[in-house]
């Protein structure tokens, strides 16, 4: 004993009080410790207490005051009476046992490297001490060790074969550890130890799915359900495995036998099970077990009941939930409409219609779909089109056999102008989709004093007239195209694609203009017969008339059906008279008119609407196929995902191959920091060095040696904080993930290992020169020697916490690259199965309808 301990004795009996305060503390613990047997944690805390007041060396009584303050829940002071129990004389065995309750106390608290410094103090003086190994490998598990396992493993031998304590350790053990063959070992071990216990054998099946190797799962699983019926984990781990192994119906009666007994899962996985099925009734099943509010319940709600819609966000949601591929295309084929009614095309006009509807991006194509299904229902629509000034509202008038088309109107404020059959009147329909009723006797005065803002605001006039003509076609009169301002272009464009047929009227001076053979060309591409008239012929002869038919027919040639000759004002003035058979009728041409239009559109009125309506179609096709993200976009999102995940590997090369080389860099650079620091100390120490007597220092030595060897081992450790993250992805994000917080975790365990290191620095300095330098020459190799056997491992502190730093922000990167090629894949099977395939639906249905044109009857 030295004389330290020999004083500090004297002094613990000079104050230690006299016999009877430590009888009475001695009867104070003994009444304590009955107290805590009862359950009256407080009374014996007091009475801990009073033990301690009257005798401040008694230990029983600082450790039970320490223990039930613990209990209680009291950290600081029952960390403080453990603290005092161990500066007290206790023999190995009480303190090795305290230091583990302290041990125990700080892992309760969260302050796990505390816990683990003692624990690892009482482990060293009772190794087989189960619970403190137990402890200790849970807190070191906690704080990201995997030497925790190595205890648990420990921990778990030191029990019984037959112990369930020692199986359930050696299940944490394998929980814990990242060697999988040994996690197999010690599930299998832990099975033969307790074969009646479920969760142990469950715990088997769930890793075995981790492995892939479901059968062998399903075996256990099923084993474990069939031995221990009545309990829910064996269910669970059922339900687990047969989902991992796609079979969702079995998967589902797992589930069932959970709620059975009380402890149903979830709603999200009850939902991901019902759509792996494929089955309404099981989603319809599965909504029992969620309430409104939770993520994607009213979403499937909506799609049991048909509301959900593809521009609704709840589809893309509810497919990520779906667990396959399949799964998912049954989510999205819920909102496909039905089959094409083929065959039929009122139907197919509707379908196409429904289809512009529900897709946000083909909205804006739903209007001439509208608009051909209407048409289908009115009279035959021609369009009545030409330059300006070359007569068509006067032909118009003739056609119709009344003034109802204005004419003199100037160019600037003409308007389209549809003529149809009604009891008078009409209406001005302006682009922003408002109309203004106008009498029978205010459509003339309206369109003459329209200005040029007026006219540029109207879209359309309707014009209704109880003319028998009517009852048989509708007009459109339009303005010159050689006139029309921008705002009624688009409008004429429309009626020149949308119109049943078209009477182009051509002046007699000036036929077959460049500008009327452009509009032509537009025409004939859309399909439509178009029926020419040469009008204003009164002014010319009929040589100059022959010579104006052949110049249009070699002009023009297939693009006009027919050519004919008519003077629209002497029409118009014999008609007025009532002449219809008279010679000034005849002499104007409308006679050959009236034959071109009976025989070229009012006799195939119904196969030109026919024809307006299948063309509508075809155009809605392609408009909508263009519209598509073309597959050339698709084919690069996927070069994107490739080159993402080529990114993350190269990243995962770099961080893992820099880590390995600086694993042994920087041990290599810290025995070279202890080499360095063994020459300083042999010329610090030399010159003093007695020829015959013992190498001595002073105290100063030891804080140069420990700043020499603090400075190198910073160096060293700078060196590797640079080189990782000189290989840390650049920017401030990489797929998803913080950069920063990557390159933080780096310096975290950097400045961890710094501090590791100086603590161990400290101790070598002080251990050196008051144990090692007497004893050794100086000579650099034995100083060296000396000195090395304190190099600071930095594996636990460094390298392990940087290794998992990089997994967990390569496994978030990953993770998110596996989420975007899920939501990818969900855009494109919603791209396919609810606009692709619909398409191609839709043009086969169109091929079939214009095979069988002219046998299909229209249906009412």
């Amino acid at each position: 004993m030295g004389i330290l301990d020999r004083i500090a004795g004297r002094v613990d009996q000079l104050v230690a009080g006299d016999g009877d305060s430590q009888a009475r503390a001695r009867h104070e613990v003994e009444s304590a410790r009955g107290l805590v047997e009862r359950g009256d944690l407080e009374s014996a805390a007091l009475a801990f207490g009073r033990a301690v007041d009257g005798d401040a060396f008694n230990p029983d009584g600082w450790i039970g005051l320490a223990e039930t303050l613990g209990s209680l829940g009291r950290f600081e002071p029952a960390r403080d009476a453990f603290r005092r129990a161990l500066t007290l004389p206790l023999s190995p065995e009480r303190r090795a046992s305290t230091q583990a309750a302290l041990g125990r106390l700080y892992a309760k608290a969260g302050q796990l490297q505390k816990a683990i410094r003692e624990l690892r103090k009482a482990i060293a003086a009772r190794p087989d001490d189960a619970d403190s190994l137990a402890t200790l490998g849970r807190a070191l598990i906690g704080a990201g060790e995997q030497e925790g396992a190595t205890f648990l493993e420990r921990a778990g031998r030191i029990w019984p074969d037959d112990s369930t304590t020692g199986a359930g350790l050696l299940v944490e053990a394998a929980d814990a550890t990242e060697d999988h063959g040994a996690a197999e070992r010690l599930l299998r071990e832990a099975i033969r130890r307790a074969p009646g216990d479920a969760m142990i054998r469950t715990g088997l099946a769930r890793y075995l799915v981790t492995r892939g190797r479901i059968a062998e799962a399903l075996a256990e699983a099923r084993a474990a359900a069939e031995a221990c019926p009545d309990q829910i984990a064996p269910w669970m781990a059922l339900r687990h495995v047969n989902a991992s192994a796609g079979d969702y119906r079995a998967a589902l009666e797992a589930a069932r036998r959970e709620r059975a007994m009380g402890a149903p899962p979830p709603f999200a996985v009850w939902l991901t099970l019902a759509l792996g099925t494929q089955d309404r009734g099981a989603i319809e099943e599965a909504m029992q077990h969620g309430v409104a509010g939770e993520a994607n319940f009213s979403e499937t709600r909506a799609m049991l009941d048909g509301r959900l819609r593809p521009q609704d966000g709840g589809v893309a949601s509810l497919a990520r939930a779906a667990p396959t591929p399949s799964a998912r295309r049954f989510v999205v084929r819920t909102l496909a409409l039905p089959p094409v009614p083929v065959g039929n095309l009122y139907a197919v006009l509707a379908w196409a219609e429904a289809l512009a509807a529900g897709q946000p991006a083909l909205l804006p194509l739903a209007v001439p779909l509208a608009r051909a299904v209407e048409a289908l229902d009115r009279p035959l629509l021609v369009a009545v089109m030409g330059e300006f000034n070359v007569g068509k509202s006067s032909f118009v008038n003739a056609l119709a056999g009344d003034e109802i088309a204005p004419v003199g109107i100037t160019p600037t404020t003409a308007t389209i102008n549809v003529l149809r059959y009604g009891a008078g009147g009409g209406r001005a329909i302006y682009h922003d989709g408002t109309a203004r009723e106008l009498g029978p006797r205010a459509i003339g005065p309206f369109l003459k004093t329209l200005t040029d803002a007026d006219a540029q605001a109207i879209r359309q006039v309707e014009i209704f007239a109880p003319v028998e003509a009517l009852r048989r076609v509708e007009i459109v009169d339009t303005p010159g195209l050689n006139s029309l301002r921008q705002a009624h272009e688009r409008v004429a464009r429309d009626f020149l694609i949308e119109a049943d047929a078209i009477v182009w009227v051509f002046a007699a001076g000036q036929a077959a203009k460049a500008t009327e053979r452009e509009a032509l060309v537009l025409a004939h591409a859309a399909g439509k017969h178009v029926l020419g008239v040469i009008n204003k012929v009164d002014r010319a002869s009929v040589t100059e008339i022959d010579e104006v038919v052949r110049h249009v027919q070699l002009e023009l040639g297939e693009l006009v059906q027919g050519l004919v000759p008519l003077s629209a004002r002497a029409a118009l003035a014999a008609r007025a008279r009532g002449d219809v058979e008279g010679e000034a009728l005849r002499s104007s041409g409308w006679p050959a008119l009236e034959a071109a239009l009976e025989s070229g559109f009012f006799g195939r009125a119904r196969e030109l609407k026919r024809g307006t309506a299948l063309a509508a179609l075809a155009r809605f096709v392609d408009e909508a196929r263009a519209i598509l993200p073309a597959s050339s976009v698709l084919i690069e999102d996927a070069g994107l995902m490739t080159a993402a995940r080529a990114a993350v590997d190269m990243a995962e090369q770099g961080l893992r191959s820099a880590l390995a080389a600086e694993r042994i860099d920087l041990r290599s650079r810290l025995d070279g920091a202890f080499r360095a620091a063994a020459f300083e100390v042999r010329e610090l120490v030399r010159p003093r060095a007695w020829l015959f007597g013992e190498h001595r220092a002073d105290p100063e030595d030891e804080t140069f040696l420990r700043d020499v060897l603090d400075d190198l081992a910073g160096a060293a450790t700078d060196k590797t904080r640079l080189a990782l993250l000189a290989v840390v992805p650049a920017g401030d994000t990489f797929l998803g993930q913080e950069v920063p917080d990557l390159v933080s975790e780096i310096a975290v365990a950097v400045e961890r290992f710094r501090a590791y290191a100086r603590g161990i620095i400290e101790g070598a300095a002080a251990v050196f020169f008051r144990v090692d330098l007497p004893r050794i020459r100086l000579d650099a190799v034995d100083i060296h020697h000396a000195l090395g056997r304190w190099s600071p491992d930095p594996e636990e502190a460094l390298f392990r916490p940087v290794e998992r730093a990089i997994e967990a922000f390569l496994s978030r990167a990953r993770a998110n690259l596996d989420e975007r090629e899920r939501d990818s894949e969900i855009t494109t099977l919603m791209r396919r199965e609810l606009l692709v395939t619909p398409l191609d639906a839709l043009a086969d249905a169109i091929s079939s309808l214009e095979r069988k044109a002219g046998t299909v009857e229209l249906s009412s």
